[in-house]
């Protein structure tokens, strides 16, 4: 680390035992950065915690190891940014630009790099935790406290919090081409992701899902040149380019950030919301902007005309099966749930590890599938119709879901499925006195 950033850091944790002083027993995160947490019904909020608010920022690189130390809640616009120069980046960049690096680190970070690294904790070198109980503890896979280390994949900070991070990167150029190819079949579509998983030459691998008809494939490459760099902030939406064109070329930034200006595909499409992607400031294009307008509109509705069902629920979420299975749970989704155009998005992901509380099978190709549209709710049927049977189709094919968006398990269900009676352990060492809720608290709540 550079003397600088050490010092800044380390002036930072020494404040953190008065604000744990004055947080009242409560172990709760504040910050400023725009949550990405999807819980479909409001939760209560603590109303003291920590605020890590000025925990936000790179440390220092190695350019030469290809590290990274950086601080818990530097977003990932801010980590990109600070490495491309360098001619690198992470192993695994999230999409939206406000996710944080502790956030994908302690949640379950994906991207399209991961049928080849992993997902995000698996670039994880060394983290700097800040327990429950006050202490700070540097944990690693070789050293006393590895059983932290191991479980910070899923804990969502209900086992501590992020301070500092070493992460590794990659080697990066300055554009991303893209070769789209369209397929009639599922099973066609599936087999030339597949086979496209162990090409040594491609980077990044994605599909689309439109109908039972029309699959789109995506892989990439980084490369020094480009016959042109398209537009995806003001000229075009990125999932239309990609299915339009054989041929895309984007700077690596836009690349890496590609779903961020529309928050995938959630700005509608009308005449002044183009008038929107046009013209405004590019500080308001992109997802942390919109999530916090959205909010805003639906509050002050809600406060002027009262409590209404528009007939529409949110079906925000992301599952994995092993790839044996890929076929069926695709098949499923796109028959029983209708997204009104909008494609499904699937990835192949490999990781080299187990995590605790995570259960994929390491070195084991899986198949990602995330769905993150507003949908029509079905009449007769209770709300999140169709999250509830998605979830249960997953769980019945021996796959897992990610928490970052609103479950309804039972808490036996829960624990046996995210491996309990390891949690309750760690959760007796490592947090004692309770002070932070459960992992079933933070993922379920009163959700069930």
């Amino acid at each position: 680390m550079t003397a600088a950033g050490l010092a800044a850091f380390t002036e930072k944790k020494q404040r953190l035992h008065a604000a744990l002083a004055d947080s009242g027993g409560t172990f709760a995160l504040r910050k400023r950065t725009i949550s990405n947490l999807f819980r479909y019904t409001p939760r209560a909020r603590a109303q003291s915690g920590i605020d890590l608010a000025r925990f936000n920022r790179v440390i220092a690189i190695d350019a030469q190891a290809q590290t990274l130390d950086v601080e818990g809640l530097t977003t990932y616009e801010n980590v990109v940014r600070f490495t491309l120069p360098h001619g690198l980046l992470p192993l695994i960049s999230p999409e939206l630009k406000h996710i944080t690096v502790g956030g994908a680190t302690v949640g379950i970070g994906i991207e399209s790099s991961c049928f080849r690294h992993g997902f995000v904790h698996d670039g994880l070198i060394e983290a700097e935790v800040l327990l429950p109980d006050g202490q700070v503890v540097i944990c690693r896979a070789d050293n006393q406290y590895a059983d932290l280390f191991h479980a910070l994949p899923n804990s969502y900070g209900t086992l501590g919090y992020i301070l500092r991070a070493r992460i590794r990167l990659m080697p990066a150029r300055q554009f991303v081409h893209l070769q789209c190819t369209s397929f009639a079949e599922l099973g066609d579509f599936l087999a030339a992701m597949e086979r496209a998983t162990h090409d040594a030459s491609i980077d990044f691998i994605e599909g689309l899902c439109f109908t039972p008809q029309r699959f789109r494939l995506m892989i990439a490459r980084m490369v020094d040149e480009v016959p042109h760099s398209d537009d995806i902030v003001r000229s075009h939406i990125f999932y239309q380019l990609a299915a339009e064109r054989s041929d895309v070329f984007l700077t690596t930034y836009d690349y890496i950030f590609r779903y961020d200006p529309e928050w995938f595909w959630n700005i509608p499409h009308t005449r002044l919301y183009r008038l929107f992607r046009r013209y405004a400031p590019r500080a308001m294009r992109n997802s942390g902007f919109y999530t916090r307008y959205t909010r805003t509109k639906n509050a002050l509705l809600k406060k002027l005309l009262g409590q209404r069902d528009d007939g529409i629920e949110p079906l925000i979420q992301d599952w994995e099966v092993k790839w044996e299975h890929a076929h069926e749970l695709i098949e499923y989704g796109m028959r029983e749930i209708e997204l009104d155009g909008k494609p499904w998005v699937i990835a192949p992901i490999r990781t080299p590890a187990t995590p605790t509380l995570y259960p994929v099978q390491a070195n084991t190709l899986y198949l990602n599938l995330g769905c993150y549209c507003q949908v029509r709710k079905v009449a007769g049927k209770p709300d999140y119709w169709y999250t509830r049977i998605m979830d249960n189709k997953c769980f019945a094919l021996g796959g897992v879901k990610m928490l970052y968006s609103s479950s309804f398990l039972s808490s036996t269900e829960f624990e046996a499925i995210y491996n309990g009676s390891a949690y309750a352990r760690l959760k007796s060492k490592y947090d004692p006195a309770g002070r932070a809720p459960s992992l079933y608290q933070k993922a379920v709540g009163t959700h069930q």
